[in-house]
């Protein structure tokens, strides 16, 4: 069994690599000891987080670049924090849902406020081809919102630094729904996230489910790694696989939440696929007498149809809030 000492250094260990990871230069211990005190309360002196270093780097997690430059990141520190204790992943996704709908301020009457983000990176030279690739999932109405945006190396998106020989691209996440039906008052109980199949342009079937409760993988990003999707079918022939989520609203709340859903619709955010009478399962799953069951579409299906063209893209569902007003059209940036 692991002593809770050796738990406590772990954590402190992921806790630098955390740090690390969010920039695009050399960091020293200076630098990495407030951050770790303002982002994630651990007060280590500068001394134990030189200490804590050398064991990094003798671990190939870190890399040296200088005495006083400081320590970067190694690919194999991105794939040891990746893979982090399960102790810190477990329930990630559910609370990541309930907070970025709480810190959620977009106003479609007003066109302004805080919208919930996925940000992934794509390698500089298949920016592109990237974004040709998503463009007939844009078209197709397949996303939250035609609305984007495009960060280059070393900028912030978000609070991603966007790395060497990367661009960041934020997409709209449908988290964007909870958090404007909060704001009026409705709770809406997140459940699942899959694989819903499409069949002659209607949805038909979820193939494959993810319980967001208590689960340490966010759904979208298993199944876009995993090649699941077929969103390129879907647009071509209405006929494929595609990302979206499964959440449930008390039935009397159902009025508002018509209206609230039109006004987003008004705005742009249309990735709501429909919408269930009280008591009626939707696309097979069941629900309770007093709840109906709502579908929205995964603001990363058009990132993933990107990689069903062979883009090796780096993504990042429900990362954090965006400005409204520093996203523009996809169409132009095409």
């Amino acid at each position: 069994m692991i002593g809770q000492d050796a738990l406590e250094v772990e954590r402190e260990k992921l806790a630098i690599l955390r740090v690390l990871s969010s920039f695009d230069r050399p960091v020293g211990s200076k630098i990495i000891s407030r951050r770790l005190k303002s982002e994630f309360g651990i007060g280590l002196s500068e001394r134990a987080i030189r200490y804590h270093l050398k064991l990094m780097d003798e671990q190939g997690l870190t890399s040296k670049v200088s005495g006083r430059a400081g320590r970067i990141i190694t690919t194999h520190g991105l794939e040891e924090l990746n893979d982090a204790i399960v102790i810190d992943k477990i329930g990630f996704v559910i609370d990541r849902i309930e907070v970025l709908a709480f810190k959620t301020t977009f106003d479609p009457l007003q066109m302004e406020g805080m919208v919930p983000a996925n940000i992934s990176l794509i390698p500089e030279k298949s920016l592109k081809a990237a974004l040709k690739a998503m463009a007939p999932a844009f078209k197709a109405g397949l996303g939250v919102s035609e609305k984007v945006a495009l960060a280059s190396r070393g900028e912030a998106i978000g609070d991603t630094i966007v790395p060497r020989g990367y661009f960041g691209l934020a997409t709209v996440c449908s988290i964007i729904v909870n958090g404007s039906l909060l704001k009026t008052g409705v709770p809406m109980d997140s459940r699942f996230g899959g694989l819903l199949q499409i069949r002659e342009h209607k949805p038909w079937r979820f193939t494959d489910l993810v319980e967001y409760a208590g689960s340490s993988l966010d759904p979208s990003e298993v199944f876009i790694a995993g090649r699941r999707t077929n969103i390129t079918g879907v647009t071509k022939d209405g006929n494929g696989k595609i990302l979206a989520n499964f959440r449930e609203v008390p039935a009397v709340c159902l009025p508002l939440v018509n209206e609230v859903i039109e006004r987003l619709s008004r705005a742009g955010v249309k990735g709501v696929v429909l919408i269930g009478e009280p008591g009626e399962s939707v696309c097979g799953i069941p629900v309770s007498p007093n709840k109906a069951g709502i579908l929205l579409y995964g603001g990363l299906n058009p990132v993933a149809m990107a990689v069903e063209a062979g883009i090796e893209v780096k993504s990042k569902a429900m990362s954090s809030v965006l400005d409204f007003k520093e996203l523009k059209s996809f169409w132009d940036i095409v």
